[in-house]
């Protein structure tokens, strides 16, 4: 509460305000987030600020407040950060309202996202701060961060949306207008699956960089708690080296499915090996009900 009242009183946000009090009501009834405090702070001034324009001067010192919570300084962020000022300082005055109300999100946005990937390419967080800046400015700034199909699921996914696009972005080197059509196009379960793979992507490349059979068997087994079988490692690592494919596979549609079994056994022993290391969730077969004379 200390950190979010200091980061009121630097934006000159009054305390009768009524964005001051929404923040301070929002924060004591919201359970406490564990991590950066900063982050978390803005993240709230965010969310109860949808109506409110900020000035200039406040949206470059609410960019400097959530700075502070970049938890590990890189190229990437310091990059990134001096375009957000500069943009700012710049093209204010050609921002619409709406831009203007929603741009503490996407700052928010951007350096959450920079914390939860501090290796992403720099040219990947620029696009995603663009794509969130022309939809905030045309007014189409999102109430939700999940998609159709997550939607119509009721369910939650490990990634948000834009989260799952920067990712993308990183690994298939995309760009930003192709990956939201395909992923808007995904059935409920591939989409749930590849938001699982691209939030535990940094595993698969630190699998990956392993030289032996037994440094990877010994890594895996250290993760997951458990033993695997010889022909279950064999699975993984096949899994490990086909990842990106069968990310871009997913994306593209290309796993036909095999019409006497109703399904892709590419796909299939894929997804198995992802599941044997924790990496995605498969859902539970249904059990077979024994048929009554």
């Amino acid at each position: 509460m200390n950190t979010l009242t200091y980061c009121l009183s630097i934006l000159k946000i009054r305390e009768d305000s009524e964005v001051y009090r929404n923040a301070v009501n929002l924060a004591q009834k919201t359970p406490i987030e564990s991590g950066n405090e900063w982050v978390n702070a803005m993240k709230t001034i965010a969310s109860v600020s949808e109506d409110y324009i900020f000035s200039k001067s406040q949206l470059s010192d609410f960019l400097t407040l959530t700075a502070k919570g970049i938890e590990e300084k890189r190229t990437s962020s310091e990059i990134i950060t001096f375009n957000m000022y500069k943009d700012i300082l710049e093209n204010y005055n050609k921002f619409s309202d709406s831009l203007k109300s929603n741009y503490p999100g996407i700052i928010v946005d951007v350096i959450s996202v920079i914390n939860r990937d501090s290796n992403i390419n720099p040219i990947s967080i620029e696009k995603f701060y663009l794509s969130r800046k022309q939809e905030a400015a045309k007014g189409k700034e999102k109430t939700s961060t999940m998609t159709t199909a997550a939607a119509i699921h009721k369910e939650k996914l490990p990634l948000s949306t834009d989260e799952l696009i920067v990712r993308l972005v990183h690994i298939t080197n995309r760009d930003i207008m192709t990956l939201q059509k395909a992923v808007e196009g995904l059935p409920y379960l591939d989409l749930k699956k590849i938001s699982e793979l691209c939030r535990n992507y940094s595993k698969l490349q630190h699998y990956g960089k392993l030289i032996t059979k037994e440094q990877l068997k010994n890594e895996i087994q250290k993760e997951i708690g458990r033993e695997l079988r010889p022909y279950q490692l064999t699975r993984a690592a096949n899994s490990i080296r086909r990842a990106k494919t069968y990310i871009e596979n997913i994306l593209d549609n290309k796993f036909v499915l095999d019409t006497s079994h109703g399904i892709n056994h590419i796909k299939h022993n894929l997804e198995y090996g992802y599941s044997l290391m924790n990496l995605i969730e498969l859902p539970r077969r249904r059990p077979r009900t024994e048929y009554q004379k």
